[in-house]
């Protein structure tokens, strides 16, 4: 009876889990660079040079690699959340969001060292992190940081520590979204580039349905 009380309880929590998808509709200009000044643009950078092989790659904004979309609202963090990394001598996503009192975890896939510190936070140091391991820190406390690293001054991000956070997405470049097992109930979806909140959506209603597909989020060029 026990056992079957137990299964009984393991269906309905599973039930109740909700899958959710949706897309960004990321404008082409959207996150362009400034304009350099002249003697800048005549040192071309090596991804824009030809080799001979293969066609210099024009600048482009990858919205899986600069954006993060959360849901906030009550309730305890859903599971199955994706993950942070330093892939290819970058933040993964650069943006990075966390829950307050929720330990934060970045994996170093590249083959050297990173030394990630957020500025001014008080628990996120700059301690190295080896190659294949995975840096863990509590976050406490809710607030905004830039992050950079020490040794590679071109490894940046944004640290957003969040203290209702229930779940973070997944995220393509092409602007599709996936949140996993979201508990039913009333949520606020938040964009996050950078140190900027770019767009934000009170009242999303989940219910008990095994999967929901918002409607599309349109992103302006100016991020809102």
């Amino acid at each position: 009876m026990l056992v079957l009380a137990g299964l009984l309880l393991t269906v309905a929590s599973a039930a109740m889990a909700v899958d959710v998808r949706g897309t960004l509709r990321v404008p082409s200009d959207y996150g362009g660079a400034p304009a350099e000044a002249e003697d800048e643009t005549r040192r071309n950078r090596y991804w824009e040079e030809w080799n001979g092989f293969l066609d210099p790659r024009d600048p482009s904004f990858d919205a899986a690699r600069e954006l993060a979309v959360v849901l906030t609202g009550e309730g305890a963090m859903a599971e199955e959340q994706p993950g942070h990394e330093v892939a290819n001598g970058a933040l993964r996503p650069a943006t990075i969001v966390e829950r307050a009192g929720a330990t934060l975890r970045i994996q170093n896939t590249d083959p050297m060292s990173h030394q990630l510190t957020a500025e001014g936070h008080p628990e996120f140091g700059p301690t190295p992190t080896s190659p294949g391991l995975t840096r863990q820190l509590l976050v406490s406390e809710a607030g905004s940081w830039p992050v950079r690293d020490v040794i590679y001054g071109h490894v940046r991000g944004h640290l957003h520590v969040l203290p209702d956070l229930v779940a973070r997405a997944r995220l393509e470049g092409d602007g599709t979204f996936h949140f996993r097992n979201v508990a039913p109930g009333t949520y606020t979806l938040k964009v996050f580039h950078g140190e900027r909140m770019i767009h934000e959506q009170a009242g999303v209603e989940i219910n008990d349905t095994r999967e929901l597909t918002l409607e599309p989020i349109a992103i302006s060029a100016g991020g809102s």
